[in-house]
């Protein structure tokens, strides 16, 4: 094989795992947040149950990122996303074909799993050829296209919910994926790559390392929080939350969601170029966004304190969606910070306190929601201002520490 050929298949397998990366957007946003009620009604559960889908999903996604980011140290990208991809295509089958809670969660665990190891995977072996400076927009380019899947993941996929049901529509999603990576296998055989980082030891020694360091300690904080309070607003309750109490029909509901996927997938991209407009500075940003995060939470905190039922609200996500989405400038910041040498396992450790965050956020919502007790309209049940309020009670509250930790970051540069 010459080195074009290499180049050419090396590509190829970076754009199938950043589409499998994609796909894991639309599983990760729509359950269960797009079929919410729907889920509900076939399972005769309660909120938390429902949302548990959610959380369970991002604490294995979490938990794996703690595995992946030593694996891909030593092992690379390709070999770890080979393994992820046939997992989370195992995952995306089982779901639909589940009559169970239990297998419910079994199949988010095991889509939980595959998804993450996609992410890191993809960072590490584009990495090795971006140049630093490019770096960052490389990354926003990734999660633009990863993103794009919560656009999918709400209005598109709530419409072929609408046409052939959820389990059709799931089933669909997977034998697309199943066949993504086998494809993948494929290429990954014919390529054969051959980095593997002898010097490198699967050890704690790299988390230690990175949890060590003050700066990096501010960043989780500042990002789980930012990362939290969208995504599980994203992907659990926000949809929910607009039928409920704004009176917004399912599928103007959805729409509102793919526009906040829109908004977030583009924001990556934005937010990387004025960055770097800025002479790549950070922390001005984040504490920007922190004072917006600040301000949206406590705007719909107010507006059901007051019981307002206003779809302003409708405006008011899409700071959130905005705000949410900063991985790559939060990347490069870690990069700056940390040796390349275990430079996988600090991005591994904020994807880690990401979806460990939107885990019990989307937990313990569905707790408060069940505190006060829903009224049954139709098939569905409605849940009243008192369990919304101490839901987005917490953001607030929430909200106040990121503003906090954000003027805690400083710019770094090696």
């Amino acid at each position: 094989m010459t080195l074009h050929q290499k180049h050419g298949l090396r590509l190829f397998l970076i754009i199938i795992a950043t589409t499998l990366f994609f796909i894991a957007n639309i599983q990760r946003v729509a359950i269960p947040g797009a079929i919410f009620n729907l889920l509900q009604n076939d399972f005769s559960a309660c909120a938390s149950k429902i949302t548990f889908l959610g959380a369970i999903f991002c604490y294995i996604y979490a938990i794996t990122q703690l595995i992946v980011g030593p694996l891909v140290d030593k092992f690379g990208g390709f070999r770890v996303i080979a393994l992820g991809g046939i997992i989370f295509a195992i995952g995306s089958i089982i779901f639909p074909h589940s009559e169970s809670l239990f297998g419910l969660y079994l199949s988010r665990a095991l889509l939980g799993f595959g998804a993450g190891t996609f992410y890191l995977s993809v960072i590490r072996e584009v990495k090795k050829y971006a140049k630093d400076k490019n770096f960052s927009l490389a990354v926003s380019y990734i999660l633009f296209i990863g993103y794009s899947g919560g656009i999918f993941a709400n209005a598109p996929f709530v419409a072929a919910v609408n046409e052939i049901g959820w389990k059709n529509s799931l089933y669909v999603l997977g034998f697309l994926t199943l066949f993504l990576a086998i494809v993948y296998i494929i290429g990954f055989i014919i390529f054969k790559p051959i980095h593997i980082e002898k010097e490198t030891k699967l050890s704690l020694a790299p988390f230690k390392e990175v949890l060590s360091i003050k700066d990096n300690q501010y960043l989780y904080l500042f990002g789980a929080i930012n990362y939290g309070l969208y995504y599980v607003l994203q992907t659990v309750i926000g949809k929910k939350f607009l039928e409920d109490f704004c009176d917004i029909s399912v599928n103007s509901a959805s729409l509102i969601l793919s526009l906040m996927a829109i908004i977030s997938a583009f924001a990556g991209t934005i937010t990387a170029f004025i960055s770097k407009s800025l002479n790549n500075k950070r922390a001005i940003l984040f504490r920007i966004f922190g004072i917006l995060s600040l301000i949206s939470t406590l705007s719909i905190t107010l507006l059901l304190t007051f019981d307002i039922h206003s779809k302003i609200i409708a405006l008011i996500f899409c700071i959130p969606s905005y705000i949410g989405s900063i991985s790559p400038i939060l990347i490069m910041a870690l990069h700056s910070i940390n040796r390349f040498e275990v430079s996988a396992t600090a991005v591994s450790i904020q994807n880690f306190s990401f979806f460990m965050m939107v885990g019990l956020l989307g937990m313990v919502s569905g707790m408060l929601m069940n505190i006060f007790e829903p009224i049954k309209k139709g098939n569905d049940l409605i849940y009243q201002n008192g369990s919304y309020l101490l839901v987005f009670g917490l953001f607030f509250i929430l909200s106040i520490f990121q503003v906090y930790y954000a003027f805690k970051i400083v710019d770094k540069k090696k």
